[in-house]
């Protein structure tokens, strides 16, 4: 498949829906480090500098409610795996798929391409702060 392929830009929508949502690559790439209990979830990312100094981003500080809708919607989209023990007390524990392993894996050129272009990031993102009226 290539850029010029119809079937490309449907592929594209596709990981897009699959991954939306503000927190999602927060939790798929804190995840890559090995399954955990949701409460270190949340400690990780909180502990992030999540700022991604683009604006639209409501919250700095991740709470309980969007990671829980996140987790949710990465669970029904089959990236993310829930394995709740039976016993008193319950917990939790995710961890990502083989597929999220993937997306990851696949994702990492695209990472360098940004990391080669931060000047033209940079300058999109001083755009869309324009554009939004924020400054930055």
């Amino acid at each position: 498949m290539t850029p010029g392929d119809s079937r490309f830009v449907r592929r594209v929508h596709d990981i897009r829906h699959l991954v939306s949502g503000e927190w999602s690559w927060d939790v798929l790439v804190t995840l890559h480090r090995g399954p955990m209990q949701y409460t270190s979830l949340l400690d990780s990312i909180r502990a992030q500098d999540s700022d991604t100094g683009w604006p639209g981003r409501k919250h700095r500080w991740l709470q309980d409610s969007p990671l829980n809708r996140t987790l949710r919607r990465l669970e029904q989209g089959e990236l993310i795996t829930r394995h709740r023990e039976i016993n008193f007390p319950y917990h939790a524990t995710y961890e990502l798929s083989p597929a999220a392993r993937e997306l990851l894996a696949a994702m990492a050129p695209l990472a360098t391409w940004a990391e080669t272009h931060t000047d033209l990031v940079h300058r999109a993102r001083q755009r869309r702060h324009a554009e939004d009226g924020t400054n930055r």
